[in-house]
């Protein structure tokens, strides 16, 4: 069997759909279908079951998956091994969570261009938590991220800055007025926070339940510019990581405040999969970010 029709299973396997899986692979879907019966002819098994327009995989199906993905990455591997020394080129997925995609990872992906322009990059952002899984399952060759895994033996982390937050508001808010927050000063106050379960906003959630603070509500996000707008145009109070506001704080759209609580940093780290193989795009990707972090004072 091609190594593709691996492939194709896995994306299958994973989004549970051949439409999605096509998109996916640039396939037509006729591909994806014929592929995945040849190779259920070719194993004598049936690896998904199609209720409808849902798919599902099989227990065999389910059995297959750890050496599918085993197989795409040894021949990437015999790939790589016989290469153009001299010239790094491939694909490289990497997973993100928004706060470093509009911050810090923007400059490394540029010099990362220009030293490696036959590398094509995708960009998948992401919520932290969901990391670990798309790393587990090959979806991501590399994640960076706000969450902290070192409880996860089987990930790797290298950690890439502490960076400050700062609750911000609309000049016009009631509380704009005040030059310092403490935590009872939140209390009956709407948050605007990032959506998800890891990170800053997490933190903040557990400071108001330890110190319980009960707020008039929190509202979650999934983009940080919508919170933004909807921050400059008086409808809460929210935490944001100060390099994603300095613009508004020094055009005076918004007001921050000096933080009288524990404090609630950002920790970006990179993370990988130990058993991942570092193709050379990877390899080279991982030299360039401690490169960065040995550069820092």
């Amino acid at each position: 069997m091609d190594v593709k029709h691996y492939q194709s299973f896995l994306a299958v396997a994973r989004l549970l759909s051949f439409g999605e899986a096509a998109r996916e692979l640039n396939y037509s879907q006729s591909t994806i279908s014929e592929q995945i019966q040849s190779l259920e002819d070719y194993l004598g098994a049936r690896l998904f079951e199609r209720l409808g327009k849902r798919v599902f995989l099989t227990e065999q199906g389910r059995r297959l998956l750890p050496f599918a993905e085993q197989m795409v990455d040894r021949s990437a591997e015999i790939k790589g091994l016989f290469s153009d020394k001299g010239r790094i080129a491939g694909t490289l997925t990497i997973g993100a969570a928004e706060t470093l995609c509009i911050s810090w990872l923007p400059p490394v992906l540029k010099e990362y261009r220009l030293r490696y322009p036959d590398v094509q990059i995708n960009i998948k952002v992401g919520n932290c938590v969901d990391f670990p899984h798309w790393l587990q399952h090959n979806v991501i060759d590399v994640a960076f991220s706000l969450n902290d895994e070192t409880r996860q033996r089987h990930l790797r982390q290298i950690e890439l800055f502490r960076g400050e937050t700062v609750f911000v508001a609309s000049p016009d808010h009631s509380l704009a007025a005040a030059l310092a927050l403490a935590p009872p000063d939140l209390a009956g106050c709407t948050l605007l926070l990032p959506e998800g379960y890891c990170g800053y906003p997490t933190d903040l959630k557990n400071l108001l339940e330890k110190e319980r603070i009960k707020t008039n509500t929190i509202m979650e996000f999934g983009s940080l510019e919508a919170i933004r707008q909807c921050v400059k145009n008086g409808l809460g109070i929210s935490l944001l990581p100060k390099i994603v506001v300095e613009e508004e704080l020094k055009r005076g759209e918004l007001v921050s405040f000096v933080w009288r609580g524990q404090p609630i940093p950002i920790e970006a780290r990179m993370i990988l999969h130990r058993e991942k193989w570092l193709s050379p795009p990877l390899a080279a990707l991982e030299e360039l970010v401690l490169t960065h972090i040995r550069s820092k004072p």
